[in-house]
């Protein structure tokens, strides 16, 4: 591999990170959302399983229904605390993968300006030797057509 080569292949395995990356965030951001609806329908559910209880409790009281919706609400609140610590973690998750993504995007563009570099360095080579060869040709031919002039 020429080591002009290597920036380029440098630069490719940070864009193969940056497009994993990129999925798992996504699919963070997108479990994270699911959690949130998921977090607010258990909230109705307690607001419901709440209105049966006063509604229990205003009229008949049935204890037994009342029991039910209480043991009901506990469970979802337990729940809802579990889902609540999972969407926490997830936000950290984020935090984490946007920073590693940021930090892979840097590398990227530090390749990416160093082949660059590297590009124009050879470029200039190239462009600087074949001057040089153009100018030997024509001191060449100009000493050539003096030796060759009639004097």
């Amino acid at each position: 591999m020429a080591k002009s080569e290597i920036w380029s292949v440098l630069s490719s395995k940070e864009s193969s990170s940056l497009n994993r990356l990129n999925a798992k965030l996504e699919a963070t951001v997108a479990e994270r959302h699911r959690l949130e609806e998921k977090i607010a329908d258990i909230g109705n559910y307690i607001e419901e399983y709440q209105a049966r209880i006063r509604e229990a409790s205003a009229g008949q009281a049935d204890f037994k229904v009342m029991h039910h919706s209480m043991n009901l609400i506990s469970q979802l609140t337990a729940a809802q605390a579990n889902l609540r610590q999972v969407h926490t973690e997830l936000g950290n998750s984020l935090v984490d993968l946007r920073a590693r993504v940021t930090h892979h995007e840097m590398e990227r563009l530090k390749y990416n300006k160093i082949e660059a570099r590297q590009q124009d360095k050879l470029s200039a080579a190239v462009e600087k030797r074949s001057t040089a060869l153009s100018d030997a040709m024509a001191m060449q031919r100009l000493k050539e057509e003096a030796e060759n002039a009639p004097v």
